[in-house]
């Protein structure tokens, strides 16, 4: 692959104080040869009738971004400036998403299982069937023709204001809107599904594949366990508000920053084209471009930093620093145990938060456990109760990285010792540094902890839909 890069900018000075800026970029990535196809999948459908070309990579697509940017000098005296810029932004995929087609196309590998004993050979040609067949089990990836590299829509507005002779004050909004992020879905997924019964009406589908092998697996007939399209969707953005406060001294510099933002996404990234679609939390169709909050979600961030150097024998210098940060601890999700939309993937699905025991089909975890449904009700109903997030959601599904988790707090501490040295008419410096992450937790080990949770916590074990009685269709659940 090959990726041309082509960038104009030229700088206007419309005043003095006023200063634009502007510029053109074009990215052309272009993917000099095929795949190796797979003309067996390549003559199948998948689901809404979308073929597949297994050998052809993404079409040459230029990625044009423009940009413009100005600074305003309001008083022409540095003491009140006001910045900012919109502007179109793009850059690559990790390209394991991309060589996920080449090396999951159903023909560049394969296994056969070979039971009958027999002596170890050390030659690999040994084991290899006279005739092989074509591979019949397998899984795909492939790219939407049309896909784009990531590109998106960012602005920004600033205000630097001197507000003492040696402290500024810095107001700062950025906003960030996808235009074309990268978006993936399992196409070997029936459309063909049905409602729950009861409040939860998520679907259900009767068969997690289109392509299982039934009536006799073969190379026109294969065992598909996923295909996985990847195409592009605009619907994510961001945005985040600064305010920060610097005072630069003789040797003392400090800062101290508070940011609140949102983020939102439908997809994530990942390390492959089946854990992207797969680790996706739902409470809908998984091949939806939902939108909700993102991974990396963090509505609150408190920053402060500290630096003081001194310096002695007209050959030393010594830093010593410190920077400190407090900030939401990430997100979690809410889901239950067990593949409640037959989609063939466990602990992905978003529990729905039940308002009464109406709402859910409780009973007990097994045989052996006597617990009425008005008694785990209680209990559930109790744990829903005293939980921030989920209290807040009853009647509603829990959202994709809705759990909101608690602060974490940080310390570190940073050491620097410069030997400065004039060799002739030239200054050399040798530095050595030492930082200590996490200095709070050296001195206390209650202090800067940051517990990271399972990605899932499943609440409810979902055991199967029920068959008979008045529940017919409704999904049954036990706790805990």
């Amino acid at each position: 692959m090959t990726q041309l890069g082509f960038f104009l900018q030229d700088k206007w000075n419309i005043a003095k104080n006023f200063v634009l800026t502007y510029g053109l970029r074009a990215d052309v990535p272009i993917f000099k040869q095929n795949f190796i196809a797979n003309k067996n999948a390549d003559a199948l459908s998948f689901r809404n009738g979308i073929k597949i070309q297994t050998g052809l990579p993404p079409a040459t697509n230029i990625l044009w971004s423009p940009r413009l940017g100005f600074n305003w000098d309001v008083n022409d005296d540095k003491t009140t400036q006001v910045r900012g810029g919109i502007g179109v932004f793009a850059g690559p995929p990790p390209f394991v998403w991309i060589s996920n087609q080449a090396s999951n196309n159903g023909v560049d590998f394969g296994s056969f299982v070979r039971t009958t004993p027999t002596a170890f050979s050390p030659d690999v040609n040994f084991y290899r069937p006279a005739n092989a067949a074509a591979n019949t089990s397998y899984n795909l990836a492939f790219t939407d023709q049309n896909f784009k590299f990531p590109q998106l829509f960012r602005s920004n507005i600033a205000i630097d204001q001197k507000i003492f002779a040696d402290i500024t004050m810095t107001l700062e909004a950025i906003f960030s809107k996808d235009l074309n992020a990268v978006y993936h879905q399992n196409v070997n997924l029936p459309a063909t599904r049905v409602a729950l019964v009861g409040v939860d009406t998520r679907p259900r589908f009767t068969s997690p594949q289109i392509y299982s092998g039934a009536g006799g697996v073969s190379a026109t007939n294969p065992n598909i366990s996923d295909a996985i399209l990847m195409t592009n969707t605009n619907k994510g953005y961001t945005y985040n508000a600064t305010l920060q406060l610097q005072r630069n001294v003789k040797n003392l510099y400090t800062m101290v920053a508070y940011s609140f933002g949102d983020s939102r996404s439908v997809n994530d990234g990942g390390s492959i084209a089946q854990s992207i679609w797969r680790d996706r939390f739902i409470s809908n169709d998984p091949n939806d471009d939902v939108l909700s909050y993102s991974n990396f979600y963090q509505p609150h961030r408190v920053v402060a930093a500290a630096n003081y150097r001194f310096e002695y024998a007209k050959k030393f210098a010594t830093s010593i620093g410190f920077t400190f940060e407090a900030a939401n601890g990430g997100t979690a999700n809410y889901t239950y145990n067990g593949d409640l939309n037959n989609d063939n993937q466990v602990s992905n699905d978003l529990i729905y938060v039940p308002r009464s025991i109406n709402e859910i089909v409780l009973e007990g975890v097994s045989a052996t456990d006597t617990r009425s449904a008005d008694v785990i009700w209680g209990q559930l109903n109790s744990y829903i109760n005293q939980d921030p997030y989920l209290s807040t959601r009853r009647g509603q599904y829990a959202e994709r990285n809705g759990l909101l988790l608690p602060f974490y707090k940080r310390l570190d501490l940073n050491f620097t010792q410069d030997v400065m040295q004039k060799v002739g008419k030239t200054n050399h410096t040798i530095r050595f540094s030492l930082d200590i992450f996490n200095f709070g937790n050296l001195l206390n080990k209650n202090w800067g902890i940051y517990r990271i949770p399972t990605r899932a916590a499943g609440l409810l074990n979902f055991k199967r839909i029920e068959t008979v009685g008045l529940n017919t269709g409704k999904p049954v659940f036990s706790f805990p």
